[in-house]
């Protein structure tokens, strides 16, 4: 069953693909709709090294597949042999294969028949030192293979395509130094974690300090207390997933110093797809005993997720008033005080009222 592409469809679905990027959210839906204008069951647009896939967005359909390629349960694929990385414009698979080839090809025929695609479509969207973002069309078996009438219409929305990991790449990174902007007012250290808890390279984090209780080792946050790194990496792995959470790991340096690690997870899809920061580690040195304080609750709000109240609670706490007091400020029950403060801890990761006063010590 031959299928027959629309250079205006096609072009419609590039442009729901830049919505998606500027929006940073949204992908799974413009994939779908990419891959129904380019004749394709499945789009995946996805981040690889040599010779895997190490992140990936996908349209529904395709989830399953691309989970287990991810969790390394799919056959070798022979593209990554084949094809390489340094080529410019889409591939088909008559480019690379004979048709005997593909009916003795373990991953076409164990992996992808299975599943209902077989014939590609692939370009690569951004190239780097070691890594590259591609976008994978997949049709179904009957539909017949990609011809070359095919991939010259769809080479012809390159530009277009390209244009689109700049965006989103450009549009995460912003977010993520957005955030690195108003949690560095806190006046620690900040550290930018990708997908895998991996520090994002070109920063520092103790290197001939040794009053700082991490360093960076071969791109890890570590530590030399054992406990303390199984917090960290806790921290870590609860901010990386989907969907994030704060992580909170307690910290103390060789003269005794107490630091809180605070990993505070990035929003927007996509950002393992194009490297920007999944996540951003916020070292800060606690104040046993901080002087009265007037927090910013601008911040407050933004950068822990709390309610006008939660703050109001939080920053009247670091002033030195009792939830009694607090109470009669705000015109509200003692009880619904407490509430929110317990609130408050939560989302902060503090254990304790002491412990919440120091977080916003230097605000």
């Amino acid at each position: 069953m031959r299928t027959m592409l629309s250079l205006d469809g096609i072009r419609a679905g590039v442009d729901d693909l830049v919505s998606a990027a500027i929006l940073a959210d949204g992908w799974e839906e413009a994939l779908v709709h990419f891959a129904v204008a380019a004749g394709a069951r499945d789009a995946v647009l996805m981040r690889n090294e040599a010779r895997k896939t190490v992140a990936a967005v996908v349209s529904p359909e395709a989830a399953l597949g691309a989970a287990d390629v991810l969790a390394g349960r799919a056959p070798p694929n022979s593209r990554y042999q084949r094809v390489g990385i340094h080529y410019s414009g889409f591939r088909i698979d008559q480019d690379d294969y004979a048709l005997d080839e593909l009916a003795r090809d373990p991953y076409y025929q164990e992996f992808l028949r299975p599943k209902g695609v077989f014939w590609h479509a692939n370009t690569i969207l951004a190239l780097g030192a070691d890594e590259y973002v591609e976008l994978s069309l997949k049709r179904r078996l009957e539909f017949g293979p990609y011809q070359p009438e095919d991939r010259t219409l769809l080479n012809s929305v390159l530009p277009e395509l390209h244009a689109v990991a700049r965006i989103a790449k450009g549009v995460l990174d912003a977010e993520a130094r957005g955030m690195s902007w108003l949690l560095g007012r806190r006046g620690g250290a900040i550290i930018e974690l990708d997908s895998r808890g991996r520090v994002l390279p070109g920063q520092t984090a103790g290197e001939g300090n040794p009053a700082c209780p991490v360093r960076i080792l071969r791109r890890r946050l570590v530590t030399d207390d054992r406990a303390a790194q199984l917090s960290i990496d806790r921290a870590i792995a609860g901010a990386i997933s989907r969907p994030g959470r704060l992580g909170v790991a307690a910290l103390t340096n060789l003269e005794g110093r107490r630091y809180l690690l605070q990993v505070h997870p990035v929003p927007g899809r996509a950002r393992d797809v194009f490297a920007s920061a999944t996540a951003l580690a916020l070292l800060i040195q606690r104040d046993p005993e901080p002087a009265s304080l007037r927090p910013d609750l601008t911040w407050l709000r933004s950068a822990y997720g709390l309610t006008d109240r939660e703050a109001h609670v939080v920053a009247l706490l670091a002033e030195g008033l009792d939830i009694d007091a607090i109470a009669l400020r705000l015109g509200i029950r003692s009880s619904t005080a407490r509430s929110y403060l317990k609130d408050a801890l939560q989302k902060t990761g503090a254990s304790r009222q002491a412990e919440l006063v120091a977080l916003v010590a230097r605000i």
